[in-house]
């Protein structure tokens, strides 16, 4: 398995990047029989340690897990503890529904930009303004994606899989884009906008 272990203000040492590298190796045996990659940042943030991971499998599906200690041991456990979660879930939910379905999906580029903050630094009047900074916030895009085309139920088992709450496709229906997202509530919207 391919593992890129980054760290922002700390070293990761040897033993951390050993017991990362065994674990994923461990993980990806036991629930996915195939190679994939791997991106782990360790970070310090204020007293505490936070560690992401992120993992691409060979099915085009990508997971993310976060973990917050207060030591990098214990953030990057707590994070290695979620990622298997998720690949436990994802392995049996997709034996499930390969039992029921076999949908070849297709994918779009989906593409992201960054769009020009509407408040300059020259509108900003006093130092509280600029310390509060300014009243809208700036669109930024981390990434681009792919629309997938899925059924709704397929949507819902990778927005389980998904840390940001949202997953845009294209429904295998009817070809139009369509989105499920994490009510506040804890349900599961799906907006199917019509024709």
């Amino acid at each position: 398995m391919q593992i890129q272990i980054v760290s922002k203000n700390i070293d990761v040492s040897p033993a951390l990047h050993a017991r990362i590298s065994e674990k994923f190796d461990e993980m990806m045996d036991k629930y996915i029989h195939r190679e994939g990659e791997a991106h782990v940042s360790v970070s310090r943030e204020g007293t505490g340690f936070r560690t992401v991971c992120s993992v691409h499998l060979p099915s085009g599906a990508t997971m993310e897990a976060t973990g917050n200690a207060s030591e990098a041991y214990g953030a990057t456990d707590e994070a290695l503890e979620h990622m298997e979660k998720r690949l436990r879930r994802y392995k049996r939910r997709l034996k499930d529904h390969q039992a029921e379905h076999k949908i070849q999906a297709k994918a779009e580029a989906f593409n992201m930009f960054i769009m020009k903050n509407p408040v300059d630094d020259s509108d900003l009047d006093s130092e509280a303004d600029v310390a509060d900074g300014p009243s809208e916030p700036m669109i930024i895009s981390e990434a681009s994606q792919k629309i997938k085309t899925m059924t709704p139920g397929m949507a819902a088992l990778e927005l389980g899989l998904a840390d940001n709450g949202v997953v845009i496709f294209n429904n295998a229906k009817h070809g139009r884009v369509n989105v499920v997202f994490k009510r506040p509530d804890g349900n599961i919207g799906w907006i199917d906008p019509a024709a």
